[in-house]
């Protein structure tokens, strides 16, 4: 453990610097998309957040979207427990073999027009897991 600690110490950060976007700059960000949620979705955008098999990183992010701090509920975009009231299906994570049916269900309960919105590289792609056994499929094989 503590030569891992001094590998982690001696390597540094090498992630790419990212410019720390202004107070002004996100307001206009906000009001560009509470514009967008008025003008596509009458004033509103139901999401509901699905996890499909994923580690929860992705999830403790979408969750502090709704912190004092992000608080999307002012741009009109909110998140509901049923899909029968959801625009968009929000889905982290690989597609487990025990979340499939689930998520096939949860697809078909919500009413069209609907979105399918990936989340995180698992998601997506299937990330590291995608060769587990557990692991069924890529959400892009599911959904058109």
């Amino acid at each position: 453990m503590l030569r891992l600690f001094a590998k982690t110490l001696k390597t540094g950060v090498v992630t790419e610097q990212v410019k720390k976007p202004s107070n002004q700059e996100l307001e206009q960000l906000g009001i560009e998309v509470k514009r967008q949620v008025d003008k596509n979705f009458s004033g509103s955008l139901a999401i509901r957040a699905i996890d499909a098999g994923s580690c929860n990183g992705c999830e403790l992010e979408i969750h502090a979207l709704n912190n004092p701090l992000y608080d999307i509920e002012r741009f009109g975009i909110h998140f509901v427990a049923s899909p029968r009231h959801a625009d968009v299906l929000l889905v982290t994570g690989p597609v487990s073999r025990h979340m499939q049916t689930a998520l096939l269900r949860t697809y078909a309960a919500t009413p069209n027009p609907k979105w399918v919105i990936a989340v995180g590289d698992c998601a997506v792609c299937g990330g590291n897991l995608v060769h587990l056994m557990p692991v069924v499929a890529q959400l892009k094989m599911l959904f058109p």
